[in-house]
């Protein structure tokens, strides 16, 4: 019997590439049965198996990268690229989607390689695949530069994409690495003004999923499933009552940056019914051979528009005002 675990890997590789696929895809049926992250991507042995691996294999098991030693630029930009090639090649189905944005994530975990991803491929995370439970344990100290890098793209849609799929009842952020601060940061600072309301309301959505299942996860023993109880026994009883709190943190930094947006609406809104009857009562003084446009001067609303119908001195008594206002 041979020793080697990834040997029925490595013929399933072989026999993809010859046009039998049927080896490898009961493989991936398996991994996505197990929920965790598969035994085969990202592995540290005998990464040479996947050198000359098919488009599709490359796409859903990543470039094939020894993580013994270090690599050169050089080669960090060869296996991006070749990677990246190979997602050309192959059809854009819910699978290969998943596989995409899983193993874009754990690249742009490395240091050598987060530079040389294209802008281009961050686009992925908008598909917002389900992922598995990251059973390699809880870590954020690669969160710092890949947060920077989406920040960076200027794209408020992948932004929250990308904190969607990054915040999770399996994730847990240290407070001490800069990558936690720098969530905390764009939070407040990406996310505030009014059109940013959606975003904002899809992040909330978000985390109140999240605490949910961390109360779920701390409660109900009896109905967790195989890897959540492994990893509930590896790390839940003491990380937890932290995850909450990261969570509600979260959370409270976006229902402040909320609030604030919607003081500035209605300090706008105010604003604007202001000016709007003073315009009104300018209008009323115009003569009529001066009027070009035979619409109402007023058609912002049907509100305005009935006090556009209204006498000039009818504005000479402020409380009549609050009375065409009113429903």
């Amino acid at each position: 019997m041979h020793h080697d675990p990834f040997v029925l890997f490595r013929y399933a590789v072989h026999q993809e590439r010859h046009g039998d696929t049927k080896l490898f895809d009961a493989i991936l049926r398996l991994k996505m049965r197990l929920r965790s992250w598969s035994p085969f991507t990202w592995h540290p042995f005998a990464p040479e198996m996947l050198t000359n691996a098919s488009p599709r294999v490359l796409v859903l098991t990543g470039p094939p990268i020894n993580w013994k030693r270090e690599i050169s630029d050089a080669e960090a930009e060869n296996l991006v690229s070749k990677w990246v090639e190979a997602i050309s090649e192959v059809s854009r189905t819910e699978r290969v989607a998943g596989s995409v944005v899983d193993v874009l994530l754990q690249m742009a975990a490395h240091p050598r390689l987060l530079p040389f991803i294209p802008a281009d491929l961050w686009l992925w995370l908008n598909k917002r695949p389900s992922l598995p439970p990251p059973c390699s344990g809880p870590s954020s100290r690669y969160d710092y530069g890949i947060v920077q890098t989406v920040r960076g793209l200027k794209d408020i849609g992948v932004l929250t994409s990308y904190l969607i799929l990054i915040w999770s009842e399996w994730r847990y952020f240290s407070s001490r690495d800069r990558g936690f601060e720098e969530m905390r940061v764009s939070v407040r600072e990406d996310f505030k003004g009014i059109e940013m309301g959606w975003h904002r309301a899809e992040l909330i959505q978000r985390l109140d999923y999240i605490l949910g299942e961390l109360d779920r996860l701390s409660r109900h023993l009896d109905i967790r499933s195989e890897a959540e109880k492994l990893w509930y026994e590896r790390f839940g009883n003491f990380l937890g009552e932290d995850m909450k709190d990261q969570y509600r943190g979260f959370k409270r930094i976006l229902q402040e940056v909320d609030q604030e947006a919607t003081e500035i609406l209605n300090r706008m809104l105010h604003s604007f019914i202001f000016l709007s009857l003073l315009t009104l009562m300018d209008l009323h003084r115009i003569p009529l051979d001066l009027h070009v446009c035979p619409a109402s001067p007023v058609s912002v609303n049907s509100q305005l528009e009935r006090l556009a119908r209204f006498p000039a001195n009818y504005f000479t008594h402020p409380q009549s005002i609050l009375y065409s206002f009113s429903p």
